[in-house]
């Protein structure tokens, strides 16, 4: 099936709203923290660089199974697509997300970024912790969104990202 110009527009344009959503909740966490210091400013941008990374992580496997359901759907086999959706949304996956986020958050910090001082590290470790216990949440929000995707449908990850984004600023407020 050829996709119309106005619906590839109706398609892209939620999904470039909702990157632009992302990176502004980027900017509003720091310009949030940046009257607590320069050593709270400069942990929160070492947990951003991480939190970019992990959510491009996400996105990439949660695209890779909507593509998978997309294809099950276009042949309509119904149950692959509630396997794959189920798949996407493993439990598991979750635990482990926020158990490494826990146990492993200030050794890979140490490891990423080395020796830096004291109190950037020590608000570093305090801001992952905080932000590790979205990872799983994130995880479960890329999924849902994926799915939709795959079926057209990417007004509605761009409405969720508009509520999910305004929690997190309010949140980090």
């Amino acid at each position: 099936m050829m996709y119309t110009n106005k619906q590839l527009l109706q398609l892209t344009l939620p999904l470039f709203a909702e990157q632009f959503l992302i990176v502004f909740v980027g900017v509003a966490d720091t310009f949030m923290v940046s009257y607590a210091g320069e050593a709270a400013v400069s942990g929160v941008a070492l947990v951003d660089t991480i939190s970019f990374l992990i959510t491009a992580v996400l996105g990439a496997l949660c695209t890779g199974g909507a593509v998978v359901a997309s294809q099950y759907l276009g042949s309509g086999d119904r149950q692959k697509v509630a396997l794959t959706g189920r798949l996407l949304l493993g439990g598991a996956l979750l635990i482990v997300i926020l158990a490494g986020v826990e146990l492993l958050g200030a050794p890979a910090l140490r490891l990423i970024f080395g020796n830096v001082e004291a109190d950037v590290m020590q608000s570093a470790r305090d801001y992952f912790r905080i932000v590790g216990f979205s990872y799983p949440f994130l995880a479960v929000y890329s999924a849902i969104t994926a799915l939709y995707r795959s079926q057209g449908n990417s007004m509605i990850s761009m409405v969720s990202s508009l509520v999910v984004n305004l929690i997190n600023v309010a949140g980090n407020f």
